[in-house]
C-alpha cells in the first residue's frame, strides 16, 4: 500500500521540522527529494554522531526514504537546478526565515506562475510577517513562548524530544494533504502557498489545554490547567507507574486495587474535581511503594484501571504490544550498518504502507 505513490516532493529544509514532514510523505509512499546546501543539512553535524562517518543519528533517524541533492542556491546554476525539480513536483517543503526567499526571488507570485501546481509549504517559526518574523526560533524558544513550559511546574522546565517541531512537522504534513486534494477539486488544477509556523502549530496543539482556562474571554481561569496537572507518575517499589481512572467507576477499582476502598468516603468530600484527584493522587502515593511495579500492573489489570509502568526506551522496544504492532523492524544501512526504522503509524485495511527502503542519503560536502 503506498498511498502517495506517484507523489512528487523537494524538500528544501533542515534541521527537523521540514525534514520530519518530508518523511511522513516518504513513509506513505512519496518520491522525495532532499536539497542540501554544499555544507549539507546542519542537522548531519548536531549531536551525536555515528563513529565511521560523522552523519548525525539524529539527522539519520528523520531522512530516510530519500534521496540528495547538493545545490548552492545562492548561485543562478543552483537556483536554475532547483526550478527543474520544481517543474516536477508536486510538493514544495522549505523552512527558511522569510527573508531568505526573497533574496531567492522565491516569492509567491513567481512560484505560482513557474510552477502554478505546486503546493508549497512554508515552514517558518513566527509566520511570514509580523514583529518576530525574521527572528530565529527553535523547539525550546517556541515552548517558551506558546505558554507550554509555564505549565510544567515551579522551577518550569523544557519537554525533551523536539517536541514543538515535530508537532509543525506532522501539521505541515496534513496541509500538504489537504493542499493537494484542494488541488484535484480546484477547475484549473491549482496549487497553492500554504503557511505553518512552529509558534501557530503549538498554539493548536495546545488548544484543548489553554483554552480549557481561557476559552470565555474576561473570566478568571477554573484551573483546568491545573486539574491536568494534577496527574503524576507515582514511585513503586522498584520503579515507577502511571494511573489514569478518568470515571467514578475507574476511580473506585484503584481504590479497591491497592485494598483501600474506604478512602472513597474521602474523595467524595472534596471541595472540587481538582481537589479530589490530587487527593487520590496523594492517597496512591502514600501506599504504592510497598510493591512492585509489575504487581501494581497486574493489581489494576484485573480491577480494569489504566495504568502503566515508566518505560525506558529500551523497555519500550522490548514491550510485546510494540512487537505484536511491528512498530519497528531492522534492515541494514550501508552507513550506519544494522538499524531499526519506523512504520509509518497508520495501516491501511489493516497493511502498512511501503515504502521504497532508501538508506540515509549520503551527504555532499560535509566535514
Amino acid at each position: 500500500m503506498r498511498p502517495l505513490d506517484g507523489v512528487k516532493v523537494v524538500e528544501a529544509a533542515s534541521y527537523v521540522t521540514g525534514p520530519f514532514a518530508a518523511l511522513a510523505l516518504a513513509d506513505l509512499g512519496a518520491s522525495v527529494v532532499k536539497v542540501e546546501p554544499p555544507r549539507g543539512d546542519p542537522m548531519r553535524r548536531f549531536g551525536l554522531r555515528h563513529h565511521e562517518d560523522g552523519v548525525g543519528l539524529a539527522f539519520a533517524a528523520i531522512n530516510r526514504n530519500k534521496t540528495s541533492v547538493t545545490l548552492d542556491l545562492k548561485t543562478a546554476a543552483g537556483l536554475d537546478r532547483l526550478h527543474e525539480l520544481l517543474a516536477t513536483a508536486d510538493v514544495f517543503i522549505t523552512n527558511w526565515r522569510p527573508a531568505v526567499a526573497a533574496r531567492l526571488g522565491l516569492t509567491p507570485d513567481a512560484v505560482r506562475r513557474r510552477h502554478p501546481r505546486l503546493v508549497w509549504i512554508r515552514l517558518s517559526g513566527y509566520g511570514q510577517d509580523g514583529p518576530l518574523a525574521n527572528f530565529p526560533a527553535f523547539d525550546s524558544i517556541v515552548q517558551a513562548r506558546s505558554g507550554l513550559v509555564a505549565q510544567t511546574g515551579e522551577p518550569p522546565r523544557l519537554v525533551p524530544g523536539y517536541l514543538v517541531d515535530k508537532v509543525t512537522a506532522m501539521t505541515a504534513t496534513q496541509s500538504v494533504l489537504a493542499g493537494l486534494v484542494q488541488r484535484e477539486r480546484s477547475p484549473a488544477g491549482a496549487g497553492a502557498v500554504v503557511d505553518v509556523s512552529m509558534l501557530d502549530s503549538m498554539a493548536y496543539f495546545l488548544g484543548p489545554d489553554l483554552l480549557g482556562d481561557h476559552i470565555v474571554v474576561g473570566e478568571p481561569e477554573p484551573g483546568v490547567a491545573r486539574h491536568i496537572a494534577a496527574a503524576r507518575p507515582l514511585r513503586t517499589k522498584d520503579g515507577w507507574i502511571v494511573l489514569s481512572p478518568v470515571s467514578g467507576t475507574q476511580m473506585k477499582g484503584a481504590l479497591g486495587a491497592v485494598g483501600h476502598p474506604e478512602w472513597g468516603e474521602q474523595l467524595r468530600t472534596a471541595a472540587t474535581a481538582t481537589g479530589m484527584i490530587e487527593r487520590f493522587y496523594e492517597l496512591m502515593d502514600s501506599v504504592l511503594a510497598t510493591r512492585t511495579t509489575a504487581d501494581w500492573e497486574h493489581a489494576f489489570a484485573q480491577a480494569d484501571v489504566p495504568a502503566s509502568a515508566v518505560l525506558s526506551y529500551a523497555d519500550h522496544l522490548a514491550d510485546p504490544q510494540v512487537a505484536s504492532n511491528e512498530t519497528y523492524r531492522e534492515v541494514d544501512d550501508p552507513a550506519l550498518g544494522r538499524v531499526r526504522i519506523l512504520r509509518y503509524p497508520a495501516l491501511f485495511d489493516g497493511a502498512p504502507t511501503e515504502t521504497d527502503g532508501l538508506p540515509v542519503p549520503p551527504g555532499g560536502d560535509v566535514p
